[in-house]
């Protein structure tokens, strides 16, 4: 049954899966069509704490080329993917602990049940 620690395990999961998510690598994948041919190009740009550390930095920059804006841009949609992951499973853990909190103050009534169930049955 669904329960109190399975569902925090379960949000720490999630959690780990969005920092995991953080730290991968930054890529952009580029498709290129023409009459004969079909390719598919991929251009890694580094995790998300390089991109962001070196935004000042004209020579990493540079090695960036053309794809300097979308590797940034992938960059904060990264952050910005984390920053809501993390807020929307702090607001469902919030949620969740006063929905188990409720739960929990009710009285176990197996016993009277059974009670008067052995009772009616006479």
């Amino acid at each position: 049954m669904f329960n109190k620690k399975s569902f925090l395990i379960f949000l720490f999961f999630l959690f780990l899966v969005s920092i995991f998510n953080l730290f991968s690598d930054v890529t952009l994948e580029y498709v290129g069509i023409s009459l004969n041919l079909y390719k598919e190009f991929e251009v890694s740009c580094g995790t998300v704490l390089e991109i962001v550390s070196n935004i000042g930095n004209t020579e990493f920059m540079e090695s960036l080329g053309v794809n300097r804006k979308s590797c940034i841009g992938s960059a904060v949609v990264k952050i910005i993917n984390f920053l809501s992951t993390t807020l929307f499973l702090t607001l469902i853990t919030f949620f969740g602990l006063r929905y188990f909190k409720r739960i929990e103050t009710r009285e176990d009534l197996t016993d009277l049940i059974s009670i008067l169930k052995r009772r009616n049955s006479k």
